[in-house]
């Protein structure tokens, strides 16, 4: 299910708007600024998986929950996620599929993500969030940017693991498409203490 800027700006406005909330309460729960939650709900701009992140935190609600409105009730820990059924977001740098969206409470946040950006000038937003991230190349080349490591080459079947609080960005460092497997851990990602949404 591709989600586009707009259905994603409007998800996030109704959820605001359902807690009676301004933009201001909600830059100030999220961390994102007021412009950045306007010109998303507007849909004047796509927004990355650390925005989202950052909104899903400040709504007390599960990531996935902000792309989908089903909910998955009891305590199983099954999903699976069929060709073509991934929860898909873009902006100009990647390209994001997130698998397993139904699934709630949970510590992981499995991403398939086509990096776009061929240079750092394409890089518009480092990426920063809580927890790890294993990141595993299963085609193409990448460049992985850090904040406080050189530049890692990366080819299909290489693999990273990082802090993901450092500020860090892909680009497609070959001729053909690059994607990868993101796998986010935060034990921060856990919101069985509220209410499902």
């Amino acid at each position: 299910m591709d989600l586009t800027t707009t259905q994603i700006g409007e998800r996030i406005k109704v959820l605001r708007k359902e807690r009676e909330w301004t933009l201001q309460d909600l830059s100030d729960r999220s961390g994102v600024s007021v412009s950045t939650l306007s010109k998303i709900e507007n849909a004047q701009v796509a927004t990355s998986f650390d925005t989202l992140l950052k909104i899903s935190r400040g709504l007390e609600m599960n990531f996935d929950a902000i792309l989908s409105r089903s909910a998955v009730g009891g305590d199983g820990r099954l999903t699976i996620t069929r060709n073509g059924q991934a929860l898909n977001f873009s902006n100009a740098m990647y390209d994001y599929a997130v698998h397993s969206g139904e699934l709630r409470r949970k510590h992981m946040i499995p991403l398939i993500m086509e990096i776009k950006a061929r240079t750092l000038e394409e890089i518009t937003n480092w990426s920063s969030h809580e927890g790890e991230e294993f990141i595993y190349v299963f085609s193409g080349k990448i460049l992985l940017y850090t904040e406080y490591y050189e530049p890692c080459a990366l080819s299909a079947g290489e693999s990273a693991y990082i802090d993901s609080k450092m500020q860090h960005g892909f680009l497609n460092r070959g001729k053909s498409r690059a994607c990868i497997l993101s796998i986010c851990f935060s034990s921060g990602l856990d919101f069985s203490d509220l209410e499902r949404t």
